[in-house]
């Protein structure tokens, strides 16, 4: 094994991190400049002393969050110490409701290539997206229009949380009640928005974790 193996190696360990997820973590900041993701393989081929160079070393260092110059095996030998980062910016993807309809059957972020705008949220997860809302249903919380953020990643349901869920092959943004019955609810100001019972088929896309009118 490498300096640069042994150093990937330990820095990931010490996050707790997979290689899946370490080349999940790479991935969506190559995807953010136009590159081409990472797979688990690659890591463990990289892990495994194969690659003496990997084209995606910068990524793999601000994933890591370790020094580049020291991950490519140059400076001290000691492993880093991991200290969980404060919140900071992440750049979110602003996504139609149709592409939002298709992301409840996988727990992999939204790495688009051609999303028509980035939006700049204060956070710690980068698993994020941004939708604009559309329609009435939930007017008392959110009026059309307004953006909301979606933590992709955060799919356990709590009474009373607002989720963005897919039913029917659409996107749908309510309130989850435990019931009896277990229901989506619309929080709107049109008595004709009904909620969704039962829930065959229904599946969480993310919990909707901020909102603003003013991106």
């Amino acid at each position: 094994m490498n300096d640069l193996a042994d150093r990937v190696a330990k820095a990931r360990e010490a996050r707790g991190w997979s290689q899946a997820e370490l080349a999940r973590r790479v991935s969506v900041r190559r995807r953010a400049r136009g590159k081409g993701a990472v797979r688990q393989q690659s890591v463990n081929q990289l892990e495994q002393g194969g690659v003496d160079a990997p084209r995606y070393l910068l990524e793999l260092a601000e994933a890591l969050e370790v020094d580049v110059t020291w991950l490519s095996g140059q400076g001290g030998g000691a492993p880093p110490v991991v200290i969980r980062a404060p919140a900071g910016i992440v750049r979110v993807p602003l996504v139609s409701w149709v592409e939002a309809g298709g992301l409840a059957d996988t727990v992999e972020p939204y790495m688009p290539g051609d999303a028509a705008e980035w939006l700049p949220v204060v956070h710690h997860h980068d698993n994020l997206i941004a939708l604009k809302v559309k329609g009435q249903s939930m007017d008392r919380v959110a009026p059309e229009g307004t953006t909301v953020i979606v933590d992709l990643g955060d799919r356990a349901l709590v009474d009373g949380k607002h989720y963005v869920f897919r039913h029917e092959g659409r996107a749908t943004f309510k309130t989850w009640r435990k019931g009896p019955p277990e229901r989506l609810e619309p929080q709107s100001t049109d008595p004709d928005y009904q909620p969704i019972v039962p829930l065959d088929g229904v599946e969480v896309v993310g919990r909707v974790i901020r909102k603003t009118e003013e991106i």
